[in-house]
């Protein structure tokens, strides 16, 4: 007589859907994955360029001729 843990291996009900919430976790796993590795490069180099366009100097371009 088949134990209640082997028909609970067998059945195939609702395979689909733990097929698809396993894939769906599976993917949202990655996605984290890739923002943890990309977050702290993209705030390095914002805080790269932010250094450097603080230290640029500003001139003011003199007028064409043109009066106001």
């Amino acid at each position: 007589m088949p134990s209640l843990f082997h028909k609970f291996l067998a059945d195939e009900h609702g395979a689909v859907t733990v097929d698809w919430v396993v894939l769906t976790s599976i993917a949202v796993g990655f996605g984290f994955m890739v923002l943890a590795t990309l977050g702290s490069g993209t705030t390095d180099v914002g805080a790269q360029m932010q250094r450097n366009l603080g230290a640029v100097q500003v001139t003011q371009i003199p007028q064409l001729g043109f009066s106001e």
